[in-house]
């Protein structure tokens, strides 16, 4: 099975009639698609999945001489 994505004017009198029609022939099924998840949402779930990865530097300097040694 295969599906099609239709994008429209939910105003436009026309493509409702249209969509009507082609839903009542039989042919077609209508599926309900979920809700998108907003960026707020995905950033928050993304921190929550990372928060075990993080790694403390607060004690860490950084040392120009041996980070230029190249032996």
């Amino acid at each position: 099975m295969s599906s099609i994505t239709l994008e429209y004017d939910y105003c436009d009198v026309r493509a409702q009639k249209t969509l009507e029609y082609i839903l009542s022939l039989g042919f077609f099924k209508k599926a309900v698609v979920e809700k998108e998840e907003t960026i707020s949402e995905k950033r928050k779930k993304l921190d929550s999945e990372l928060n075990n990865y993080l790694v403390d530097l607060s004690g860490f300097k950084f040392n120009r001489d041996e980070a230029n040694i190249y032996e």
